[in-house]
C-alpha cells in the first residue's frame, strides 16, 4: 500500500520541482498573485462569462481563475515545442503577463544579497 501513495517520492525534489523554497514549510509562490489581463483571459476562455453566471444561477462558487503560469516557465526549456505556435502565446497581453511573471519569477529566486559566492578550491 505504501508504494501506491507514492510515499517514496524525494519531498525536497518535489518542491523544488514545484517553484517551492526546499527547506522552508512555505507554501506561497509570488507568481500565483500576477492576475491574467481580462482581455487575455476571455480569449483564453471565450464563454468564461457564461460558466459564471450559470455556477450563480446554481449558487456556487467558480473558484479561483485558471492562469497560464507554467506556460511561461515552460517556454525556455521548450523553445521548439509546436504549442508555442498558437497564436494566443504572441499576444501582446500575453506577451506583457509573460515579462511581468518572468520578472517576478527571477526576483523570487535570486540569492540574497548577503550570500556569500560560493568559492572552489582545487587541490595541488
Amino acid at each position: 500500500m505504501n508504494g501506491a501513495y507514492l510515499y517514496s517520492l524525494p519531498r525536497e525534489m518535489m518542491r523544488s520541482i514545484a517553484g517551492f523554497p526546499i527547506k522552508d514549510r512555505s507554501f506561497y509562490l509570488a507568481r500565483a498573485a500576477l492576475d491574467l489581463p481580462t482581455s487575455l483571459c476571455k480569449r483564453l476562455f471565450p464563454t468564461i462569462d457564461e460558466w459564471r453566471e450559470r455556477l450563480a444561477a446554481k449558487e456556487i462558487s467558480p473558484g479561483d481563475p485558471i492562469k497560464p503560469t507554467d506556460s511561461a516557465l515552460m517556454m525556455e526549456p521548450h523553445p521548439c515545442h509546436p504549442i508555442w505556435q498558437h497564436p494566443i502565446f504572441s499576444d501582446p497581453a500575453y506577451l506583457s503577463f509573460k515579462r511581468d511573471l518572468l520578472q517576478i519569477e527571477a526576483q523570487e529566486h535570486d540569492p540574497a544579497p548577503h550570500t556569500p559566492p560560493t568559492m572552489c578550491a582545487y587541490a595541488l
